[in-house]
């Protein structure tokens, strides 16, 4: 329920629950937003309050971490020139 919101919010670009095949008892929930003021929103929700909630029941304490990512690029930037690659977008 809490990422089928977040897949629904404003900003979300998608949410996804990862199973790590090693570890029968490890999860890894990520949400990717495009932008930060709306995630930054998002934390006076209902929803955020209830992903909260769900952390604190777990038997190891959770790591969280909120990425803020500024640019990404493909392959294209490991061929580019010093130069080129300051700009490339």
């Amino acid at each position: 329920m809490v990422m089928r919101t977040a897949q629904q919010a404003r900003g979300c670009a998608f949410a996804q629950i990862l199973k790590w095949v090693n570890d029968d008892h490890r999860i890894t929930y990520v949400e990717e937003w495009t932008d930060v003021d709306e995630l930054r929103g998002e934390f006076r929700t209902e929803r955020f309050t209830r992903l909260m909630e769900l952390l604190e029941t777990s038997a190891e304490s959770p790591v969280v971490e909120f990425r803020v990512i500024s640019e990404t690029h493909g392959l294209e930037y490991v061929t580019a020139g010093p130069d080129e690659a300051k700009h490339a977008h």
